[in-house]
Protein backbone atom coordinates (compact mmCIF):
# COMPACT_ATOMS: atom_id res chain seq x y z
CA UNK A 1 0.00 0.00 0.00
CA UNK A 2 2.78 2.44 0.96
CA UNK A 3 4.66 1.65 -2.25
CA UNK A 4 1.52 2.17 -4.31
CA UNK A 5 0.82 5.47 -2.56
CA UNK A 6 4.38 6.65 -3.22
CA UNK A 7 4.11 5.66 -6.86
CA UNK A 8 0.88 7.64 -7.19
CA UNK A 9 2.46 10.66 -5.56
CA UNK A 10 5.49 10.40 -7.83
CA UNK A 11 3.26 10.11 -10.91
CA UNK A 12 1.22 13.13 -9.81
CA UNK A 13 4.34 15.24 -9.33
CA UNK A 14 5.72 14.12 -12.70
CA UNK A 15 2.48 15.10 -14.46
CA UNK A 16 2.52 18.53 -12.81
CA UNK A 17 6.12 19.11 -13.88
CA UNK A 18 5.33 17.95 -17.42
CA UNK A 19 2.42 20.40 -17.70
CA UNK A 20 4.61 23.22 -16.42
CA UNK A 21 7.36 22.43 -18.91
CA UNK A 22 4.84 22.33 -21.76
CA UNK A 23 3.42 25.70 -20.82
CA UNK A 24 6.86 27.29 -20.68
CA UNK A 25 7.83 26.00 -24.11
CA UNK A 26 6.61 27.40 -27.46
CA UNK A 27 2.94 26.66 -27.88
CA UNK A 28 1.53 24.39 -30.51
CA UNK A 29 -1.69 22.47 -30.80
CA UNK A 30 0.17 19.41 -29.49
CA UNK A 31 2.19 21.08 -26.72
CA UNK A 32 0.24 19.55 -23.84
CA UNK A 33 -0.14 15.74 -23.86
CA UNK A 34 -3.56 15.90 -22.20
CA UNK A 35 -4.60 19.08 -23.99
CA UNK A 36 -5.17 22.57 -22.66
CA UNK A 37 -8.33 24.56 -22.10
CA UNK A 38 -8.30 27.54 -24.45
CA UNK A 39 -10.21 30.46 -22.92
CA UNK A 40 -11.22 32.78 -25.77
CA UNK A 41 -11.99 36.49 -25.63
CA UNK A 42 -13.75 37.87 -28.69
CA UNK A 43 -12.89 41.18 -30.36
CA UNK A 44 -15.38 44.05 -30.36
CA UNK A 45 -18.69 43.21 -32.05
CA UNK A 46 -17.65 39.87 -33.59
CA UNK A 47 -16.87 36.31 -32.44
CA UNK A 48 -13.33 34.97 -32.68
CA UNK A 49 -13.08 32.95 -35.94
CA UNK A 50 -12.16 29.28 -35.78
CA UNK A 51 -9.22 29.74 -38.18
CA UNK A 52 -7.50 32.30 -35.94
CA UNK A 53 -3.73 31.71 -35.91
CA UNK A 54 -4.27 28.93 -38.45
CA UNK A 55 -6.62 27.22 -36.00
CA UNK A 56 -3.63 25.64 -34.27
CA UNK A 57 -4.88 26.28 -30.75
CA UNK A 58 -8.34 24.88 -31.47
CA UNK A 59 -7.13 21.46 -32.63
CA UNK A 60 -7.56 18.35 -30.47
CA UNK A 61 -6.69 17.54 -27.76
CA UNK A 62 -7.28 21.17 -26.73
CA UNK A 63 -10.79 22.24 -25.73
CA UNK A 64 -12.27 25.73 -26.09
CA UNK A 65 -14.28 27.75 -23.59
CA UNK A 66 -15.63 31.19 -24.49
CA UNK A 67 -15.32 33.88 -21.84
CA UNK A 68 -18.88 35.32 -21.92
CA UNK A 69 -18.13 39.02 -21.64
CA UNK A 70 -19.98 41.88 -23.36
CA UNK A 71 -17.69 42.79 -26.27
CA UNK A 72 -19.17 46.21 -26.93
CA UNK A 73 -16.28 48.69 -26.55
CA UNK A 74 -16.50 50.17 -23.06
CA UNK A 75 -14.23 50.32 -20.04
CA UNK A 76 -16.87 48.67 -17.85
CA UNK A 77 -17.08 45.72 -20.26
CA UNK A 78 -13.30 45.30 -20.33
CA UNK A 79 -13.17 45.33 -16.54
CA UNK A 80 -16.06 42.87 -16.27
CA UNK A 81 -14.38 40.65 -18.86
CA UNK A 82 -11.24 40.56 -16.72
CA UNK A 83 -13.36 39.62 -13.70
CA UNK A 84 -15.01 36.78 -15.64
CA UNK A 85 -11.62 35.64 -16.90
CA UNK A 86 -10.33 35.53 -13.34
CA UNK A 87 -13.28 33.34 -12.33
CA UNK A 88 -12.57 30.91 -15.17
CA UNK A 89 -8.85 30.80 -14.46
CA UNK A 90 -9.68 29.71 -10.93
CA UNK A 91 -12.43 27.24 -11.83
CA UNK A 92 -10.72 25.55 -14.80
CA UNK A 93 -8.43 22.67 -13.94
CA UNK A 94 -5.23 21.79 -15.78
CA UNK A 95 -3.18 23.83 -18.25
CA UNK A 96 -4.86 26.90 -19.72
CA UNK A 97 -4.25 29.17 -22.70
CA UNK A 98 -5.98 32.55 -22.87
CA UNK A 99 -6.49 33.81 -26.42
CA UNK A 100 -7.99 37.22 -27.14
CA UNK A 101 -8.06 39.61 -30.06
CA UNK A 102 -8.42 43.40 -30.07
CA UNK A 103 -10.83 44.23 -27.22
CA UNK A 104 -10.34 40.63 -26.08
CA UNK A 105 -6.61 41.34 -25.84
CA UNK A 106 -7.41 44.44 -23.81
CA UNK A 107 -9.32 42.25 -21.36
CA UNK A 108 -6.10 40.28 -20.88
CA UNK A 109 -4.15 43.52 -20.46
CA UNK A 110 -6.61 44.50 -17.75
CA UNK A 111 -6.34 41.14 -15.96
CA UNK A 112 -2.53 41.25 -16.06
CA UNK A 113 -2.61 44.80 -14.67
CA UNK A 114 -5.22 44.41 -11.95
CA UNK A 115 -5.03 40.75 -10.97
CA UNK A 116 -1.66 39.57 -12.25
CA UNK A 117 0.74 41.11 -9.71
CA UNK A 118 -0.94 39.46 -6.71
CA UNK A 119 -2.88 36.58 -8.27
CA UNK A 120 -2.61 33.08 -6.84
CA UNK A 121 -2.90 31.59 -10.36
CA UNK A 122 0.31 29.61 -10.89
CA UNK A 123 2.24 31.12 -13.84
CA UNK A 124 3.31 27.59 -14.80
CA UNK A 125 -0.32 26.66 -15.57
CA UNK A 126 -1.35 29.41 -17.98
CA UNK A 127 -0.19 31.27 -21.07
CA UNK A 128 -1.67 34.48 -22.42
CA UNK A 129 -1.81 35.09 -26.18
CA UNK A 130 -2.85 38.55 -27.35
CA UNK A 131 -3.45 39.42 -31.01
CA UNK A 132 -4.21 42.80 -32.53
CA UNK A 133 -3.80 44.53 -29.18
CA UNK A 134 -4.40 48.32 -29.34
CA UNK A 135 -2.38 48.55 -26.10
CA UNK A 136 0.64 46.77 -27.65
CA UNK A 137 3.82 48.08 -26.03
CA UNK A 138 5.44 48.58 -29.45
CA UNK A 139 3.27 50.47 -31.94
CA UNK A 140 -0.10 49.81 -30.35
CA UNK A 141 -2.04 52.91 -31.34
CA UNK A 142 -2.98 53.76 -27.75
CA UNK A 143 0.72 53.81 -26.86
CA UNK A 144 1.69 56.22 -29.65
CA UNK A 145 2.33 59.58 -27.93
CA UNK A 146 -0.29 62.25 -28.47
CA UNK A 147 0.82 65.32 -30.41
CA UNK A 148 1.98 68.38 -28.52
CA UNK A 149 1.20 71.98 -29.54
CA UNK A 150 4.60 72.12 -31.23
CA UNK A 151 3.84 69.02 -33.35
CA UNK A 152 0.94 70.10 -35.60
CA UNK A 153 1.62 67.36 -38.16
CA UNK A 154 1.28 64.49 -35.68
CA UNK A 155 -1.99 62.62 -35.33
CA UNK A 156 -3.70 60.87 -32.45
CA UNK A 157 -5.19 57.38 -32.69
CA UNK A 158 -8.80 58.60 -32.92
CA UNK A 159 -11.25 58.00 -30.08
CA UNK A 160 -9.57 54.84 -28.81
CA UNK A 161 -6.65 56.89 -27.51
CA UNK A 162 -8.65 58.18 -24.54
CA UNK A 163 -7.75 56.38 -21.34
CA UNK A 164 -10.07 54.66 -18.91
CA UNK A 165 -10.29 57.78 -16.77
CA UNK A 166 -11.34 60.01 -19.67
CA UNK A 167 -14.99 60.49 -20.72
CA UNK A 168 -15.92 57.68 -23.09
CA UNK A 169 -12.46 56.16 -22.85
CA UNK A 170 -11.82 52.44 -22.73
CA UNK A 171 -8.13 51.90 -23.17
CA UNK A 172 -5.35 51.22 -20.71
CA UNK A 173 -1.56 51.27 -20.66
CA UNK A 174 -1.04 47.61 -21.58
CA UNK A 175 0.23 45.11 -19.02
CA UNK A 176 3.29 45.35 -16.74
CA UNK A 177 6.54 44.76 -18.61
CA UNK A 178 7.77 42.66 -15.68
CA UNK A 179 4.70 40.40 -15.49
CA UNK A 180 5.23 37.00 -13.85
CA UNK A 181 3.15 35.33 -16.54
CA UNK A 182 4.18 33.96 -19.91
CA UNK A 183 2.69 36.26 -22.53
CA UNK A 184 2.85 36.21 -26.33
CA UNK A 185 1.78 39.39 -28.14
CA UNK A 186 1.17 38.93 -31.86
CA UNK A 187 0.56 41.59 -34.46
CA UNK A 188 0.16 41.57 -38.21
CA UNK A 189 2.23 44.02 -40.19
CA UNK A 190 0.21 47.23 -40.71
CA UNK A 191 -2.62 46.24 -38.39
CA UNK A 192 -4.47 49.56 -37.98
CA UNK A 193 -4.74 49.19 -34.19
CA UNK A 194 -1.71 47.19 -33.09
CA UNK A 195 0.99 48.14 -35.64
CA UNK A 196 0.53 51.88 -35.83
CA UNK A 197 3.24 54.15 -37.24
CA UNK A 198 5.19 55.96 -34.56
CA UNK A 199 5.39 58.85 -35.09
CA UNK A 200 2.02 59.05 -36.81
CA UNK A 201 2.52 61.99 -39.17
CA UNK A 202 -0.53 63.32 -40.99
CA UNK A 203 -0.34 62.76 -44.74
CA UNK A 204 2.84 60.66 -44.61
CA UNK A 205 3.07 57.44 -46.65
CA UNK A 206 2.79 55.49 -43.38
CA UNK A 207 -0.37 57.40 -42.43
CA UNK A 208 -1.95 56.82 -45.85
CA UNK A 209 -1.04 53.14 -45.70
CA UNK A 210 -2.54 52.83 -42.21
CA UNK A 211 -5.81 54.36 -43.42
CA UNK A 212 -5.90 51.88 -46.31
CA UNK A 213 -5.17 48.98 -43.92
CA UNK A 214 -8.45 49.70 -42.17
CA UNK A 215 -10.25 48.54 -45.34
CA UNK A 216 -7.98 46.10 -47.19
CA UNK A 217 -4.92 43.98 -46.54
CA UNK A 218 -2.36 42.55 -48.91
CA UNK A 219 -2.89 41.01 -52.33
CA UNK A 220 -6.39 39.54 -52.57
CA UNK A 221 -7.30 40.57 -48.99
CA UNK A 222 -10.46 42.62 -49.28
CA UNK A 223 -10.92 43.26 -45.58
CA UNK A 224 -8.98 45.11 -42.92
CA UNK A 225 -5.64 43.67 -41.82
CA UNK A 226 -6.90 43.78 -38.22
CA UNK A 227 -9.75 41.39 -39.03
CA UNK A 228 -7.72 38.50 -40.43
CA UNK A 229 -5.06 36.58 -38.51
CA UNK A 230 -5.87 33.27 -40.15
CA UNK A 231 -2.57 33.05 -42.03
CA UNK A 232 -0.38 33.86 -39.02
CA UNK A 233 1.17 30.88 -37.21
CA UNK A 234 2.32 30.88 -33.60
CA UNK A 235 5.65 29.26 -34.36
CA UNK A 236 6.19 30.14 -38.00
CA UNK A 237 10.00 30.18 -38.44
CA UNK A 238 9.70 33.41 -40.44
CA UNK A 239 7.98 35.31 -37.64
CA UNK A 240 9.91 38.31 -36.36
CA UNK A 241 10.35 37.91 -32.59
CA UNK A 242 11.56 40.07 -29.73
CA UNK A 243 11.71 38.63 -26.19
CA UNK A 244 11.77 40.71 -23.01
CA UNK A 245 11.71 38.68 -19.80
CA UNK A 246 8.49 36.61 -19.83
CA UNK A 247 7.00 38.33 -22.85
CA UNK A 248 7.43 37.38 -26.50
CA UNK A 249 6.49 40.04 -29.04
CA UNK A 250 5.79 38.66 -32.51
CA UNK A 251 5.30 40.40 -35.84
CA UNK A 252 3.76 37.57 -37.79
CA UNK A 253 4.77 36.15 -41.13
CA UNK A 254 3.89 36.43 -43.98
CA UNK A 255 4.49 40.12 -44.56
CA UNK A 256 1.47 42.17 -45.57
CA UNK A 257 2.12 42.34 -49.31
CA UNK A 258 1.18 44.41 -51.21
CA UNK A 259 1.06 47.47 -49.01
CA UNK A 260 -2.66 48.08 -48.33
CA UNK A 261 -2.33 51.50 -49.97
CA UNK A 262 -1.19 49.66 -53.11
CA UNK A 263 -3.71 46.82 -52.85
CA UNK A 264 -6.61 49.27 -53.05
CA UNK A 265 -5.45 50.78 -56.34
CA UNK A 266 -7.02 49.77 -59.66
CA UNK A 267 -3.76 49.18 -61.50
CA UNK A 268 -2.02 46.16 -63.02
CA UNK A 269 -0.13 43.62 -60.91
CA UNK A 270 3.14 44.75 -62.47
CA UNK A 271 2.39 48.34 -61.47
CA UNK A 272 1.50 47.21 -57.94
CA UNK A 273 4.79 45.35 -57.61
CA UNK A 274 6.70 48.43 -58.74
CA UNK A 275 4.79 50.77 -56.42
CA UNK A 276 5.21 48.47 -53.43
CA UNK A 277 8.94 48.34 -54.06
CA UNK A 278 9.06 52.14 -54.17
CA UNK A 279 6.70 52.97 -51.28
CA UNK A 280 7.48 50.27 -48.71
CA UNK A 281 10.78 51.85 -47.55
CA UNK A 282 8.98 55.18 -47.15
CA UNK A 283 6.24 53.57 -45.05
CA UNK A 284 8.74 51.70 -42.89
CA UNK A 285 10.55 54.95 -42.02
CA UNK A 286 7.81 55.57 -39.44
CA UNK A 287 8.23 52.21 -37.71
CA UNK A 288 10.78 51.33 -35.05
CA UNK A 289 9.90 47.76 -34.16
CA UNK A 290 12.47 45.96 -31.99
CA UNK A 291 11.77 42.65 -33.75
CA UNK A 292 12.22 44.01 -37.27
CA UNK A 293 9.90 43.42 -40.21
CA UNK A 294 9.03 40.29 -42.21
CA UNK A 295 10.52 40.16 -45.68
CA UNK A 296 8.01 40.81 -48.50
CA UNK A 297 8.04 38.47 -51.52
CA UNK A 298 9.42 41.20 -53.79
CA UNK A 299 12.67 41.51 -51.79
Amino acid sequence: MRVTRRLRQTASIAMSVAFGMCLLSPISAHAEPAGATVLTLAPAFFPLPGNWLRGELFAAPNTTVKVPYNNFPAAANVHKGADLLDDLLHSTAGPKIVLGHSEGAQVQDDWLRRYGPTSDIDPATVQFILTGDPEHRFNGCTRVPAPTPTEPDKKVCKFIYHSYDAPGGFTGPGFPDDTRYNVTVISRQYDYWSDCPNPLISGSPADKNRDAANSVGGKGELKAVHLDYGMIGLNDPNNQVYVDRNVKYVLGSPATYYLPMVTQKWISQAQKQAQDLELRPQVELNYGRPMGSPTPPSS
